[in-house]
């Protein structure tokens, strides 16, 4: 198996997730206690040593998809036998009600599913906007502090009453769920499952520190 060095940026990226990660799986690192890590699988073992809960072997997604269904079917958002893992989103969370009906499923549920967001091309746009008008600043002041102006508030405003799903499928909201709430999802309260915990932390990882799984696999800090 090949290994590949992750560079200083990298490492940093990851490092800046620690917070995150002790807070989601309420542990804290000790002072130095990452000093011997060596690479990414000691880190993930760490990582699941510190969570220091009884392993069960179940599955969390399946756990996930049962407590998503029960908490749409109690608030009549669509009925339990209506819902599978390939219902569209779109179609159970209607743009004209969506913000509405799904702040009632994060407080049925118990946790916020952070699904709506704004549109990709607009977040974009507005991102440019301000880059732009940032050089700008240096150049022609009025104009730059005019185009940061129409930038932040155009975020404040997309971000406040943006209401676009970025996911498809309740499959791919049970994923996230599950990745991003594991110890809230599992039904055995105060459990994890070893097994699956590596693969949920590798792929969480990967998405907030933009380094592809594969490479995280078998990635070395030193």
């Amino acid at each position: 198996m090949t290994t590949e060095k992750l560079d200083k940026y990298e490492i940093e990226n990851i490092e800046d997730l620690i917070p995150e990660i002790e807070k989601m799986y309420n542990f804290t690192f000790k002072n130095n206690e990452l000093i011997n890590t060596k690479n990414f699988n000691d880190f993930t073992e760490l990582i699941i040593e510190k969570i220091d809960l009884e392993n069960v072997e179940s599955c969390t997604t399946q756990q996930g998809f049962y407590k998503l269904r029960k908490s749409i079917s109690d608030l009549g958002i669509l009925e339990k036998n209506k819902l599978s893992t390939e219902s569209k989103l779109n179609e159970i969370f209607p743009r004209k009600n969506r913000k509405e009906i799904v702040k009632r499923l994060e407080e049925n549920i118990g946790f916020k599913l952070n699904i709506i967001d704004t549109p990709l091309i607009l977040f974009n746009s507005l991102l440019f906007i301000g880059i732009v008008s940032f050089i700008l600043l240096f150049i022609t002041l009025k104009i730059g502090i005019i185009g940061l102006g129409i930038s932040i508030i155009g975020f404040y405003i997309s971000t406040n009453y943006g209401i676009e799903i970025q996911l498809n499928s309740v499959r791919e909201l049970v994923e996230k769920i599950s990745i991003e709430n594991y110890l809230n999802i599992r039904t055995e309260k105060n459990t994890i499952n070893r097994k699956e915990m590596k693969k949920v932390l590798i792929e969480w990882i990967s998405k907030n520190s933009g380094i592809k799984k594969e490479k995280l696999i078998n990635s070395t800090f030193v």
